[in-house]
């Protein structure tokens, strides 16, 4: 008899989390516990095996977690029969998300849900009832999260106007006080660094000058020094190559009112009730707290400081508009126009960088992008005839069968191997035979992962090239005759173009790329 395979899921949000330094929070375990028990007596009697899936501090409002993906990629895989969680709040809070993965992607994987607290078993929810009272309480845990998200916030509000810092990073020239992480302490291993920012600007040397002073010296940024001390230190310019100082982080350095001393909060606010954008406040809602921590500057070289880095209108005069489709090839930032070429805004990050290759004359860029995308449109309108022709959907459907299929195949094998070497063991077949057989297994595995493989790259291939399919064939018609450059018009195919000099780019497609 085959075991039943049960995804065990358990997640825990960050506001509930009470890991105090330990590996796993403890309502991790209990959900755990409870979650097995409840397995245990589901299964009495059966044949099964538990997979444990883990999100620890991670927000159910969305579903870009981890372990639920791996989870939810094992079930389409055909590797999991039955998935349990503590109740449905655990497994998700987007009610209408939710409500689809057990009305109908569920069903069709044929997998079966169980919500302890919940008492929801998908096997005994015939009917619409069930699921009207799935959708009521999922309903109430979307408005739950929503309201949640606000209290957080104004607990937050609330211990900052005490005087407590609660963000997860100290600002760079500071460190956490031991005794109490919610104070500041002047950090001496890079406080300087801070006060030499300050006084050069205040000196009127330019931020660009700076930076590359900075670079210079080999100074670490707040990246790299945050990771030098073996913290999880977020990378806001993850795409950068490199990771130097240049003139945005002087910048945001002399304008930041927490080296006067002050604790500034709800300069942004992001959660569920703004759609988790980035939303900038007004300066009146601003919350600070004064004489919070020992202040790196004077408020005389503060003031100078920043009086001396707001540029002119004429020092701007030629440079348009910061583009979202131009980048360096070498540190990943976006592009500067100016008088007809684009250039690397971080070229002066050091006397001598590869970003400084970066200068290319407008018009040769925007030509040999547009040839690009003429010749992208025109493949991928022939493609789609193509697929159109063979019958993209029945050869999909005969893909994903051999994907899983497979799967349950080499699933099995595990199985069988297990049962084999009991019968050798209990002298049931011979030694020969059971060699035999292990050869004849083994064999047969490669074969299948072999086909498995060949047939998930095809079907990988066909997933990419459906995001073509979203572009209407008049917009396809249209770019396959594009004669000048329209910005608004490239980007509906491509995503980024990295410049490396005036004969070198890279185009990142939104489609699959058939010239490779």
């Amino acid at each position: 008899m085959n075991k039943t395979v049960v995804a065990m899921y358990l997640r825990l949000s960050r506001e509930d989390d009470d890991k105090n330094g330990k590996e796993e929070s403890n309502s991790i375990t209990a959900q755990r516990e409870l979650v097995k028990n409840h397995i245990e007596t589901i299964m009495a009697g059966q044949p099964y095996s538990i997979l444990e899936f883990c999100d620890d501090g991670y927000s159910g409002a969305g579903f870009e977690r981890p372990g639920f993906k791996a989870m939810t990629g094992a079930a389409r895989a055909g590797e999991i029969n039955v998935i349990a969680v503590k109740d449905f709040s655990r497994f998700g809070r987007d009610y209408l998300e939710v409500g689809r993965y057990l009305e109908f992607i569920f069903p069709v994987m044929q997998v079966r849900f169980l919500s302890v607290n919940d008492g929801y078993d998908s096997n005994n929810q015939a009917g619409a009832t069930g699921g009207m009272g799935l959708a009521l309480k999922n309903l109430v845990y979307s408005m739950y999260s929503r309201d949640l998200s606000k209290k957080v916030r104004t607990a937050q509000h609330t211990r900052v106007k005490n005087g407590e810092f609660i963000a997860s990073f100290a600002p760079y020239g500071y460190k956490k006080n031991p005794e109490n992480p919610h104070k500041l302490l002047a950090d001496t291993e890079v406080a300087w660094v801070v006060q030499k920012i300050f006084q050069m600007a205040a000196d009127g040397t330019k931020v660009s000058e700076i930076a590359r002073c900075l670079n210079e010296m080999e100074v670490p940024t707040k990246y790299l020094y945050h990771r030098s001390k073996g913290e999880n230190f977020p990378c806001i310019y993850s795409h950068t190559k490199i990771k130097l100082w240049d003139c945005s982080m002087i910048s945001k350095t002399i304008k930041n009112q927490v080296y006067l001393g002050k604790l500034v909060w709800n300069q942004s606010k992001c959660g569920l009730d703004t759609g988790k954008k980035q939303v900038k406040q007004p300066e009146e809602e601003w919350i600070v707290y004064e004489n919070h921590h020992q202040p790196l500057v004077t408020q005389e070289v503060f003031d100078k400081a920043n009086r001396n880095i707001i540029p002119s209108n004429s020092s701007r005069k030629g440079i348009k508009q910061q583009n979202q489709l131009f980048f360096c090839g070498y540190c990943g930032k976006s592009l500067q126009c100016r008088g007809g070429r684009y250039s690397c805004r971080s070229c002066v990050q050091q006397k001598k960088n590869d970003c400084q290759n970066v200068r290319t004359s407008e018009k040769n860029l925007h030509d040999a992008v547009t040839c690009q995308i003429r010749s992208m449109a025109s493949v991928l309108a022939d493609e789609r005839t193509a697929i159109k022709k063979q019958g993209k959907d029945s050869r999909k459907a005969v893909l994903e069968s051999i994907v899983s299929n497979n799967v349950k195949a080499i699933s099995q094998w595990k199985d069988t191997k297990v049962n084999l070497y009991a019968q050798y063991k209990d002298g049931k077949i011979t030694k020969e035979n059971y060699i035999t057989e292990m050869e004849k297994g083994k064999a047969k595995l490669l074969e299948l992962e072999q086909d498995k493989e060949k047939a998930q790259k095809e079907l990988d291939a066909m997933i990419k090239t459906e995001a073509a399919e979203e572009i209407q064939e008049e917009e396809l018609s249209g770019l396959s005759v594009l004669e000048t450059f329209d910005k608004e018009k490239i980007q509906i195919l491509i995503e980024k173009v990295f410049v490396y000099g005036s004969d070198a780019i890279e185009i990142v497609w939104k489609t699959s790329n058939p010239f490779e």
